[in-house]
């Protein structure tokens, strides 16, 4: 009886051994079907999504037989455009490329724009494709809070959209049929006209545009977000449009703590009440044309109309473009006594305010021996 018991025993340890190995050779064929099928479409995938930017050229990556979309910038060059389509895998050989379209008189002929191109185009179906862009795409201009109208200028410069001296010089000398526009203040010292008015905000602009036609989309942006209430309530503090708005390029320069920018604008109106200069460190900076962290005593006697260490009053016009929250506090300042501020925190931006000479020396020296 204990044989049979153990010969029945054996079998079936025998049988379940087989079983696992049965099981242990599909999971395996799993595994290897799973990695055969699944890692190169997740590795295509990363790629189809993965956006690069090279050269003035933004494209999608993808493998061989696959659409790529790519985005060539103006002022692009040939060779520039060859390198980003090897990247890509569109040409073998840049290099070859770009001999090849340069000696068959095609490579000045490329365009700027977008392009849907595929990895297993041959030569003449590359050429022609970039003899061909596809309709205008929209392109990002990001103006920040506090930036100025060279600033600006340097950026659709960047990105090849129009240049430098073209922006410039739409600002300064074309006409825009905006009342704000008009009644600025006919001053020649006035740095950059239209300083102060090109609206921080995100613009979403055009191939073919135009330096008019970008200064015409941020300027109507200004003019949709200065209401009329806005106007009335500047007139009943005896400001007007552009003493607000140089206020506010002020403060936007000078403060960084948000909470602080209806504070300082009570300072700048106690200071002016009392015919006081501002000797705002901002304005030097900007009288300067140089970004620093730190004025110089030297620098505050700038013979300037912006600078207000050298000026009474306000400066001859602004000298930022401001947020919409700042022309705010402008127009809502706290109520206090204030004439002075000093930062006390270089991580918040926070000030110390005082209407005490005295005690703003005291908290100069003290902060001034903290930072140092």
């Amino acid at each position: 009886m204990s044989k049979k018991t153990n010969k029945n025993s054996n079998g079936k340890n025998k049988g379940k051994k087989k079983r696992k190995k049965k099981k242990s050779k599909k999971g395996l064929i799993f595994l290897i079907i799973f990695l055969i099928i699944c890692v190169p479409l997740g590795l295509m995938s990363y790629n189809y999504y993965s956006l690069y930017e090279k050269g003035g050229i933004k494209f999608d990556k993808h493998y061989v037989g696959h659409d790529v979309n790519i985005y060539i910038k103006k002022n692009t060059t040939p060779k520039q455009i060859s390198y980003a389509l090897e990247d890509i895998n569109v040409v073998d050989n840049s290099f070859l490329f770009y001999q090849k379209a340069k000696n068959d008189g095609v490579a000045e002929k490329f365009q700027a724009g977008n392009f849907t191109l595929n990895t297993a185009m041959d030569y003449n179906q590359v050429v022609e494709a970039l003899q061909k862009p596809q309709a205008p795409t929209n392109l990002k201009l990001l103006i920040k809070e506090g930036q100025t109208q060279e600033d600006i200028a340097k950026t659709l410069e960047s990105q090849g959209i129009v240049s430098y001296e073209e922006f410039m010089e739409a600002c300064n000398t074309l006409n825009f049929d905006y009342d704000f526009i008009k009644n600025l203040p006919n001053d020649p010292a006035r740095k950059s006209r239209l300083e102060g008015y090109l609206y921080p905000d995100t613009y979403f602009l055009s191939e073919n545009e135009t330096a008019e036609s970008i200064i015409n989309k941020i300027l109507s942006r200004f003019n949709e977000l200065y209401t009329s209430d806005m106007k009335k309530k500047a007139e009943s503090m005896g400001l007007t449009t552009d003493e607000v708005i140089t206020i506010a390029s002020i403060i936007e320069k000078e403060v960084k703590y948000a909470p602080e920018k209806n504070i300082v604008a009570s300072v700048i109106n106690n200071r002016l009440k009392k015919g006081m200069k501002l000797q705002m460190d901002a304005t030097v900076l900007y009288a300067k044309g140089e970004h620093s962290d730190r004025t110089l005593l030297s620098d505050t006697r700038i013979d300037s109309p912006y600078n207000t260490y050298f000026v009474d009053g306000l400066p001859v016009g602004p000298i930022s473009n401001p947020s919409i929250d700042t022309i705010n506090a402008v127009l809502n300042p706290a109520n206090t006594e204030y004439l002075y501020y000093v930062v006390k925190s270089q991580t918040t931006g926070e000030h110390f305010f005082t209407s005490n000479y005295n005690e703003f020396l005291e908290a100069k020296e003290q902060y001034v021996k903290k930072f140092n």
